[in-house]
């Protein structure tokens, strides 16, 4: 079997300094990609914080929708309608005698 052999053997790679133009730049170019990423953390950030009001407000709609339901599930007893009638509508019984002390 034949040894292959290292093309580059032999080779010296030397690295001399750069121009400082392409210094400048490149560290502004960090710099960008730095800010960049702060400001799609904040992004994010906000993100996560409306979706939390959202998840939020969902769970109180679904606790009312829940009320709501109990509601209309016993809304055929007299009862309910009546307590309803009188917390919602302000209505009163017609038997009923109303003392307003503030006249």
């Amino acid at each position: 079997m034949a040894q292959r052999q290292n093309p580059f053997r032999g080779v010296k790679i030397v690295l001399r300094p750069g121009p400082r133009k392409l210094k400048i730049v490149l560290i502004l170019l960090v710099l960008a990609s730095l800010v960049t990423l702060a400001s799609l953390g904040a992004v994010l950030y906000g993100i996560h914080s409306q979706t939390q009001a959202a998840l939020d407000q969902a769970a109180e709609l679904e606790h009312e929708n829940a009320e709501l339901e109990h509601k209309t599930d016993n809304a055929d007893s007299s009862s309910v309608i009546r307590e309803i009638a009188q917390d919602e509508l302000g209505l009163v019984d017609p038997d009923t005698i109303i003392i307003d002390p503030n006249p």
